[in-house]
C-alpha cells in the first residue's frame, strides 16, 4: 500500500477519536474511501502530510519535475574571522572570502570584532590576496538605533567591503538607500528554508545571496537551486554552512537567552542555553537517562564528506562557522574545505570533458588537514562511536546521531577507556583505541566520567608506557597527581559530592596533540597566497608595447604601455627569454605567475622588433598598479588617517533622517480617543477553544480565536465550534518553517476558509503575495477559495519602522505582531513612531516564550530508537514531555505535525502592567497565547487581561492570579516580565 494517500481523502475522514471533514467542493469529485485507524495514525506527526498533491491552478513558474543542470562555478570557501590572527590564517590557507563583525551590531558580540580603521586594514589585507570581505550586520535593530546602524553601513561602504550579511529586513532597506552598490547577503538569521523565502529576500531585501537554514538536507538544498534555475534568476545565490557549531534552534527563532538571561540571541548575546543540562520529565516522572543530561546540545557539523554533493547541488558558497574560535581552528577548517572543493570541482570538470586547471591558491598545497585533525582541534565528542562531528541535517533528520547528550564541549580524539585508575602512584591504565599509538609525552588528555559539569582528571602527559597486554600506562605531572589524590581521598571519605576521578570504563580523550600543534604553527605563519594572473604582451612595429595582466577570478585587467614605439632591431630583436625575464613571476607584487612561464602570452607580439627591456618592466609595473586600483585596495597611509569616530562617517544624515521618517507612515498624532485594542487569544487544543467559546456565549468579548494545533486532525472541528458562536473571527496559524515540498499545509489551511492566516515565515508572505495577496481567489484542486486577512507573527522579527513598513506595505499584511526581542518600553516607542499605523500592531501580552524551535525531535531521540517519523513510533502522541532546567522549572515540549519541537518556558511572560500604555500608544490588538492550560485556567487568564483592558481589574491582582496557574503536570511555573523588561540587554554600540 502506498504509505501516503491523498490529503483530499483525509479531509473527508470521520473516525472515532479523529474528525476532519472538508467543505463541499464546487465541483463534483469521486467519493473517497475512509482510512483505517492504523492508516490514520500513520499520517500523524508526519511531514509527508505537507507534501500532498494539492496543486494550484495558478502558474507558479516552477516546474516540479525539472532537474538541476549542474553547477556553473565552484563555490567560495568562506572562513570566520573574529580578529586579525584568524583573518591572516584564513587568507593564508585558501579562503575565497572571509566574514567578520564590527564593534557594534554583530551576532557574535563576544568576538574581538573590528573598529572602522581595523575594517579598512582587514579589507586591504584580504583584497591584496584576492579574498572578499563580508561584514556581518546580522542582528535585529531597534527604532532608536537606526541612525547608528546607518553610520556603520557608511563605514562599510567607504571601506569597500564586498557585501553585508544582514538579518533585519529594515536594515537591508536602509542599506539599499544609503549604499546602493553594496551587495546584501541574507543571514541565516532570516530563517530562509525554501525558494519562496529566497525570493522574498532577493526581491524585497535586495539580497544577492541567501544563507539557507542549517536544517536543510542536500536534497532540499538542491530543490531550491533547481527552482532558482527554472525561474531563470541568476541574480541570487545560495550559501550554506558546512562546518562548525550547530544551534539546536532554527536561527532567528531562539528565545532562550531572552527568557532566561534577560538578553537576546537575535542581538548577538546568546547565552548558550542549549549547552546546559536538562532532566527529561515523561508524563510527570523524571526519566533515568544515565549519563545523558545535555539533551539539546548537538554535536558539531562537519560536511567534509558532503562537499562534492554540495558542489553538485549548486551551492555558491560553503560557510565555516566559528568567529569565536582561534586561528588554529580557522586555518585547519579553511584548508580542509579549500582542498575538498578543489578536488570536487576538478572531478566534475573532468566528467564534463573539461581539463580543469589547478585552482588552489595555497603556497604549500601539499599540506593537508584530515578529519581526525579537525576532530582534535575542536569537536564535542560523546563516546568512541560519536566523535563530535556529524553531517548535521545534510542526510536528513538523524535524531539518534545529532544529539547524544553526554557532553556539551570540546573533547578531542577518543583514545580508550580506563582499566585502572585507583591510585595516582600507579598511574592511569587504558584499554587502547586505534589512536593510542599516537600518544606521546606532552599530549593532553582528560578522563570523562559522564559528568562534564564537575571536576575532571586531565592534563599534559608526563610519561607513556606500552604494556605487554596491549594496554597503555599513563603518568601525569606531580601537580596533576596531587589534585587527583586529594579528590579521590575526599570521595572515599564521603566528603562533599565528589567521586573518583578515574573510575573503570570511563572514557579517555586526547584533548591536544603536540604534532598537530606543530603543524598548525606552520600553517598559521604561512605567507598569504597571491592572486593567480595571466600576462599578455602586445606590440607591433612602430607601435607601443603593451603589458596586460588579467585577474580572471575578480574579472579585472591592468594595462601598462610604453611611451616609445617598437622599432626594427639593429642587431637582435626581442626574444622570449628576455621578455619572460622582464615580466618575471611578479614575486614582489600581490600577484603570481606560474614559474614555467605558461601564464605569459606572446602571440600578439612581433618578436622581430626591439625596445629597451626597461620599457617592458615599466609597463608591467603600470599594469600591476592598474590591477591594484581596480581591486579597491586602500593605501597604508590612508588607513593610518582613518577615524574610529562614527560621527566622521555621518555624511548622509539628511538622507538617513528622511528614509527613517518615510518609514513612520503619515505624520499625524494618535487620536486621544482611539478605540481600545481588540483581543485575540491563541489556543493549542480543542478544550481551550471550547473554553473560549463558552466565555463568548456568556458575554465575554473576544475578537479572534487563533487555532495553532499540533495536528491537522481536529482543526475543522475547532473551526466549526467557533463559527457556531457569533462574533469571533477564526484565524489559523501557519508553521514557522516551510521546507521544499511542504506547501501542502498552508493549502490545507486555506481550504478551511478561515477569516485570517497568522503568517510566520517570509517565504509564505512572498508566496501569498505572488498569488494576488489578501482577497485574491486561489484554486486548490477542485476548490476555489479567497486568501483571507494576512497577519504577520512575531517570528518575522519586526523591531523597527523600516521593517514594519516593508511587511505591512509590500507584504500586504493587515496586522503585524511585534518581535519578542522588544522590551515593553521599546514596543511603546515603536508604536508611537508608527503614528496612525500603530493600529496595525499586535502585541503578545501573555505567553510562555517559545525558547527553542527545533528540527531535532526530543521525543524520537530519548523515547524511541528512531531517527525520524518513519521509525520513531510517534511516541509524541502518547507522551507528555517537559525538560527540567537547572532551576527546577519544567519546560513543556510540543511536537508539531512536521515533527518540529518547540520548548516553551515554564514561566509565563506577562505584559499585564504595560497593556494600558500600549493601548494609549495606539496598539490595535492585544494577544494572549495559551499552551497547555486547562479550561478553568484559560478562563481565569483571559478574564484577568480583559479586566485590566477595561479598567475593571488592577494589574497586580492579575499578576498574583497568574502565579498560581498550573501546567499539565500540576506544577506552577510562575510569571515574570521576561523579555519585556530585559535586565542585561546592551546598547547597540556593545553588540
Amino acid at each position: 500500500m502506498k504509505f501516503w494517500l491523498s490529503l483530499s481523502a483525509a479531509l473527508s475522514i470521520v473516525h472515532e477519536g479523529y474528525s476532519f471533514s472538508a467543505p463541499k467542493p464546487k465541483a463534483t469529485v469521486p467519493k473517497k474511501k475512509s482510512l483505517s485507524e492504523t492508516e490514520l495514525i500513520n499520517r500523524r506527526k508526519s511531514p509527508a502530510l505537507w507534501r500532498e498533491d494539492l496543486t494550484l491552478s495558478q502558474n507558479t513558474n516552477v516546474d516540479a519535475k525539472a532537474t538541476f543542470s549542474g553547477p556553473k562555478r565552484p563555490p567560495e570557501v568562506m572562513a570566520p574571522c573574529g580578529g586579525f590572527p584568524q583573518l591572516k590564517a584564513a587568507v593564508a590557507n585558501g579562503a575565497d572570502s572571509i566574514y567578520l563583525g564590527l564593534s557594534a551590531f554583530s551576532a557574535r558580540a563576544r568576538a574581538s570584532n573590528f573598529s572602522p580603521s581595523e575594517l579598512h586594514e582587514a579589507v586591504k589585507l584580504c583584497h591584496q590576496s584576492g579574498v572578499k570581505v563580508y561584514v556581518a550586520l546580522n542582528v535585529l535593530v531597534f527604532q532608536n538605533e537606526l541612525e547608528e546602524v546607518a553610520k556603520w553601513i557608511q563605514v562599510c561602504d567607504k571601506a569597500n567591503v564586498d557585501a553585508l550579511i544582514v538579518q533585519d529586513i529594515g536594515v537591508t532597506k536602509l542599506a539599499q538607500k544609503i549604499a546602493p552598490n553594496l551587495e546584501i547577503h541574507a543571514s541565516t538569521q532570516q530563517t530562509v528554508t525554501n525558494t519562496d523565502g529566497v525570493m522574498y529576500a532577493k526581491n524585497r531585501g535586495g539580497a544577492n545571496r541567501v544563507v539557507l537554514g542549517r536544517e536543510l538536507s542536500i536534497e532540499e538544498i538542491k530543490a531550491v537551486t533547481r527552482d532558482i534555475e527554472v525561474l531563470e534568476d541568476d541574480e541570487v545565490e545560495v550559501e550554506t554552512f558546512v562546518h562548525g557549531a550547530l544551534c539546536v534552534s532554527y536561527s532567528g527563532q531562539c528565545f532562550s537567552s531572552e527568557a532566561w538571561g534577560g538578553r537576546s540571541a537575535n542581538r548577538g548575546q546568546c547565552a548558550q542555553a542549549c549547552r546546559l543540562p536538562y532532566g527529561l520529565i515523561q508524563n510527570g516522572e523524571l526519566k533515568d537517562l544515565q549519563d545523558m543530561s545535555y539533551l539539546l546540545s548537538p554535536q558539531d557539523l562537519c560536511g567534509l564528506d558532503q562537499v562534492e554533493d554540495l558542489v553538485r547541488a549548486g551551492v555558491s558558497c560553503l560557510k565555516i562557522e566559528g568567529r569565536l574560535k582561534d586561528e588554529n581552528y580557522v586555518a585547519a577548517t579553511t584548508r580542509a574545505y579549500r582542498n575538498a572543493v578543489d578536488e570536487a570541482w576538478t572531478k566534475i570538470q573532468k566528467e564534463r570533458g573539461i581539463q580543469a586547471s589547478s585552482r588552489t591558491r595555497l603556497l604549500d598545497s601539499h599540506e593537508t588537514i584530515t578529519k581526525e585533525d579537525l576532530t582534535q582541534l575542536f569537536s564535542r565528542g560523546q563516546d568512541e562511536d560519536n566523535d563530535g562531528l556529524t553531517p548535521g541535517f545534510f542526510e536528513g533528520s538523524k535524531h539518534q546521531r545529532l544529539v547524544r547528550g553526554r557532553n556539551p564541549r570540546h573533547r578531542g580524539v577518543h583514545i580508550g577507556r580506563v582499566v585502572r585508575g585507583s591510585s595516582p602512584r600507579n598511574g592511569l591504565l587504558i584499554a587502547n583505541d586505534e589512536y593510542i599509538n599516537t600518544l606521546k609525552r606532552g599530549d593532553g588528555i582528560v578522563v570523562d566520567r559522564g559528568m562534564p559539569q564537575e571536576l575532571e582528571l586531565g592534563g599534559p602527559i608526563f610519561d607513556v608506557q606500552d604494556m605487554q597486554d596491549g594496554t597503555t600506562l599513563i603518568r601525569f605531572s606531580k601537580g596533576v597527581e596531587k589534585e587527583w589524590k586529594k579528590t579521590d581521598d575526599e570521595a572515599r571519605r564521603g566528603l562533599g559530592t565528589r567521586r573518583p576521578l578515574a573510575p573503570p570504563n570511563a572514557h579517555v580523550w586526547r584533548t591536544s596533540d603536540s604534532a598537530i600543534d606543530k603543524k598548525m604553527k606552520k600553517l598559521i605563519e604561512a605567507a598569504p597566497p597571491r592572486s593567480s594572473v595571466s600576462v599578455e604582451v602586445i606590440g607591433k612595429l612602430n607601435g607601443p608595447i603593451q603589458v596586460k595582466i588579467h585577474d580572471t577570478v575578480n574579472g579585472i585587467t591592468g594595462v601598462g604601455q610604453s611611451e616609445g614605439i617598437l622599432i626594427e632591431p639593429e642587431k637582435r630583436g626581442l626574444d622570449e627569454k628576455s621578455i619572460f625575464k622582464a615580466i618575471g613571476t611578479l614575486g614582489n607584487t600581490e600577484f603570481t605567475l606560474p614559474e614555467d612561464n605558461s601564464g605569459i602570452d606572446l602571440s600578439n607580439l612581433e618578436l622581430n622588433t626591439w625596445c629597451p627591456i626597461s620599457w617592458i618592466k615599466k609597463a608591467r609595473q603600470q599594469a600591476v598598479e592598474g590591477l591594484l586600483n581596480q581591486s579597491k585596495i586602500i593605501s597604508t597611509e590612508e588607513i593610518a588617517n582613518m577615524s574610529d569616530d562614527l560621527e566622521d562617517y555621518d555624511n548622509q544624515s539628511d538622507l538617513v533622517s528622511s528614509i527613517i521618517l518615510d518609514s513612520k507612515k503619515a505624520k499625524q498624532e494618535i487620536d486621544s480617543n482611539v478605540s481600545p485594542p481588540s483581543l485575540a487569544v491563541l489556543a493549542r487544543n480543542q478544550a481551550q477553544v471550547e473554553a473560549l467559546c463558552e466565555m463568548i456565549e456568556s458575554g465575554s468579548f473576544i475578537d479572534e480565536i487563533i487555532i495553532d494545533f499540533l495536528e491537522i486532525d481536529g482543526i475543522r472541528d475547532a473551526v466549526n465550534t467557533i463559527r457556531k458562536v457569533a462574533g469571533a473571527k477564526v484565524v489559523l496559524a501557519t508553521p514557522r518553517i516551510i521546507k521544499p515540498g511542504e506547501e501542502g499545509i498552508w493549502k490545507v489551511l486555506l481550504r478551511l476558509e478561515p477569516d485570517g492566516l497568522l503568517i510566520r515565515s517570509s517565504g509564505l508572505v512572498h508566496k501569498l503575495q505572488s498569488l494576488g495577496g489578501q482577497g485574491a481567489e486561489v484554486s486548490i484542486g477542485a476548490q476555489t477559495v479567497k486568501i483571507p486577512e494576512m497577519i504577520g507573527d512575531f517570528s518575522l522579527n519586526p523591531t523597527n519602522t523600516m521593517t514594519t513598513a516593508e511587511l505591512l506595505d509590500y507584504g500586504g499584511l493587515s496586522r503585524l505582531t511585534t518581535g519578542l526581542d522588544l522590551s515593553a518600553r521599546s514596543i511603546t516607542e515603536l508604536a508611537r513612531a508608527m503614528n496612525s499605523a500603530s493600529t496595525k500592531l499586535e502585541v503578545i501580552a501573555h505567553t510562555h516564550l517559545p525558547i527553542f524551535h527545533t528540527e531535532h525531535c526530543v521525543f524520537a531521540r530519548f523515547l524511541s530508537k528512531g531517527d525520524s517519523y518513519l521509525d520513531c513510533g510517534h511516541v509524541c502522541t502518547r507522551n507528555t514531555v517537559h525538560l527540567r532546567d537547572q532551576s527546577g522549572q519544567d519546560n513543556l515540549v510540543l511536537a508539531d505535525l512536521g515533527c518540529r519541537n518547540t520548548v516553551f518556558s515554564a514561566e509565563a511572560q506577562s505584559g499585564v502592567h504595560s497593556i494600558r500604555e500600549w493601548a494609549d500608544a495606539g496598539v490595535g490588538t492585544i494577544r494572549i497565547e495559551l499552551v497547555d492550560e486547562g479550561k478553568d485556567d484559560v478562563k481565569k487568564i483571559v478574564r484577568g487581561y480583559m479586566g485590566v483592558l477595561s479598567g475593571e481589574s488592577k494589574a497586580f491582582e492579575v499578576w498574583d492570579m497568574l502565579k498560581e496557574i498550573r501546567d499539565s503536570n500540576g506544577r506552577t511555573g510562575g510569571v515574570s516580565h521576561g523579555s519585556l523588561r530585559n535586565s542585561s540587554e546592551r546598547r547597540a554600540g556593545e553588540l
